[in-house]
């Protein structure tokens, strides 16, 4: 194994002579300690393999006995150096464009916030950007989770932040705290029914109860009303003065049983878009004049493609600098035949799917039912569910006239 090691290092050539008598060659070589290996005859002469080194005397012992030699390959080291040195553009080029790659990966382009609705977010840019992260900046340079700290602190709205950097893009993460809203009437109210259902429980912190439980209500009607009117108590003396009702804001919860209904469909046979495995990909490099294509075919014709882009752009003063990476996947039609039982799972996936927009976090479901709408020669599977669910369902509506 030594041997073979430092023959690849000086470099080995395979040789093929030609003549008559090729073993003389051989003897005269090898009496001159010219090593020679590998010795395979051939039709008209001999092939064999020796190292770099004595090429040349070989050469010269061959010319002088009217031999002819021919080299079939070179390898080893010195071979690898001399392309090397033919193309010492292209791998500085190479070289320069993995450290750069590298230098361009190790600072943060892009940022991105999710999960903010009420909170600006300029404003969560605006705080993280004052404790250490902004476009341009190195990763090393800040802590993520000291960041994460400080803009708790800054932002009281925010119940939740998490910076995960990917790449260049650093992806925040928020969930802002849930805020009861304010009561915005402040005169006498009632509280009324917002869905129709049947009442389950019902409990009045102030006002004057209109309904009990497992009477039915239709949206609209009053729960608990805001106009009380005293009750006299059979036991107690009268009082010296009548007495008259008088108006509250009406607050409480009145639970109820109310139905909800979703809608599912699915057709027994579609035709949906796969991929056919077939891609092609493309790096260019951007500058602020020219776009260049650095690796990759040209776009193919695909009829129909998913492209994905990614694309790592510094902004200078001269424009755009950076790469651009697409990737070209072919899409071809395939027709998707479900049998009754698939589309009836499918189709009733989707109802029940309709209903979670429809339906409180909070809410309780008691029953549910599905009924299948399809007749048996319909080409799409149609299901509709009902599910019954215990929800407060008390809203405050202004007495009319206070």
């Amino acid at each position: 194994m030594g041997n073979r090691f430092f023959e690849q290092f000086g470099g080995v050539i395979t040789v093929t002579v030609e003549g008559q008598y090729p073993e003389r060659l051989i003897n005269m070589a090898l009496s001159r300690g010219i090593y020679i290996w590998n010795i395979k005859p051939l039709s008209n002469g001999m092939r064999f393999e020796i190292r770099s080194s004595g090429y040349e005397a070989l050469r010269t012992i061959a010319e002088e006995n009217g031999y002819h030699l021919q080299v079939v390959s070179k390898h080893g080291l010195p071979v690898y150096k001399s392309i090397m040195k033919r193309r010492v553009g292209f791998m500085a080029g190479g070289l320069f464009f993995i450290i750069a790659l590298y230098l361009l990966s190790s600072f943060v382009w892009f940022i991105e916030v999710k999960g903010n609705e009420r909170i600006p977010t300029e404003r969560i840019l605006a705080a993280i950007n004052k404790y250490g992260i902004q476009q341009g900046v190195p990763k090393w340079s800040f802590s993520r989770v000291e960041v994460e700290e400080q803009v708790l602190r800054e932002i009281g709205d925010l119940s939740y932040i998490k910076i995960d950097i990917r790449g260049v893009k650093a992806n925040i993460k928020v969930v802002e705290k849930i805020v009861v809203p304010q009561q915005e009437i402040t005169g006498p109210s009632d509280m009324v029914a917002a869905r129709s259902g049947v009442v389950e429980e019902i409990l009045v912190i102030d006002g004057q109860a209109k309904v009990e439980s497992g009477q039915a209500v239709a949206k609209g009607d009053v729960l608990i009303s805001g106009t009380v009117t005293p009750v006299l108590n059979p036991y107690a003396p009268p009082p010296i003065e009548p007495l008259t009702p008088y108006q509250v804001q009406a607050r409480g919860v009145v639970k109820a049983r109310v139905w909800y209904q979703g809608y599912g469909e699915c057709p027994l046979r579609s035709q949906n878009m796969v991929l056919s495995g077939r891609e092609a990909h493309q790096v260019g490099l951007l500058t602020p004049w020219k776009e260049f294509t650095l690796w990759g075919q040209k776009r193919p014709q695909y009829e129909h493609e998913q492209i994905k882009a990614t694309s790592y752009i510094l902004g200078t003063p001269f424009g755009p600098l950076g790469f651009n990476y697409h990737l070209f996947s072919e899409e071809q039609p395939e027709e998707v035949i479900h049998s009754e039982l698939e589309a009836t799972q499918i189709a009733r996936q989707k109802a029940l799917q309709s209903l979670e927009d429809q339906i409180g976090e909070s809410a309780v479901v008691t029953d549910s039912k599905f009924e299948v709408l399809s007749s048996p020669s319909d080409t799409i599977m149609r299901i509709k569910v009902s599910v019954e669910i215990i929800e407060d369902i008390a809203v405050v509506q202004p007495i009319a006239g206070s």
